[in-house]
């Protein structure tokens, strides 16, 4: 895909599917107000559905940092091919799927099975992030001029973003108490990256 439209067609396909899976986060919410069991206080709307709005909240934070993760791989591309195109689709599946891992939160206690749900579908999403990052290093042709060294950068973010959720993963399905909570590493994931990069230079 060669031309400057092709490429901005194909962005603004992943950037509305990742729209709608935010937008399909907040149905459950509203469910909460609907149907035959309305609560008689706004205030039980809230306290009833703890886990409701905390799966939300959660939910659009991951969302929202692998989309500008995403966003900025966006920024220095130039050109796609076969497989970048394939491995994009499969990043916007693991988008996709998340409403559903989000309704696994919401809905039953965190026990290995559901954990590995939630956390497996944005490991695998991260995963598809840092491969992509991966291919625009090593193919000049998919890369813009001038953009190596913000393209080494991206990748350096992707592996470690990868690397905590996937210590997360294990960590949250190993140990029960610490379930969800594995998420948390992500505020290494700067310090990290700092690390990293100032024993390169």
């Amino acid at each position: 895909m060669r031309t400057d439209r092709g490429l901005d067609r194909f962005i603004t396909f992943l950037d509305a599917v990742v729209a709608i899976a935010i937008t399909l986060l907040v149905l459950p919410l509203a469910e909460a107000i609907g149907g035959e069991h309305v609560p008689a206080h706004v205030r039980d709307v809230f306290t009833q559905n703890g886990a409701r709005f905390f799966a939300f909240l959660l939910s659009f934070a991951v969302i929202a940092r692998l989309w500008w993760a995403h966003h900025r791989l966006g920024g220095r591309v130039r050109a796609v091919n076969g497989p970048f195109v394939l491995l994009n689709l499969a990043w916007v599946f693991t988008i996709a799927v998340l409403p559903f891992a989000t309704q696994v939160v919401a809905v039953y206690p965190p026990v290995p099975l559901a954990v590995a749900t939630y956390i497996g579908t944005i490991t695998a999403s991260s995963a598809c992030i840092a491969v992509l990052d991966w291919m625009v290093v090593r193919r000049d042709g998919l890369r813009r001029e001038g953009m190596a060294e913000d393209a080494r950068a991206g990748l350096l973010g992707g592996v470690v973003t990868t690397g905590l959720f996937a210590v997360a993963l294990l960590l949250g399905v190993a140990l029960r108490p610490v379930n969800y909570y594995g998420l948390l590493l992500l505020l290494l994931s700067g310090p990290i990256e700092r690390a990293v990069a100032r024993r390169r230079r």
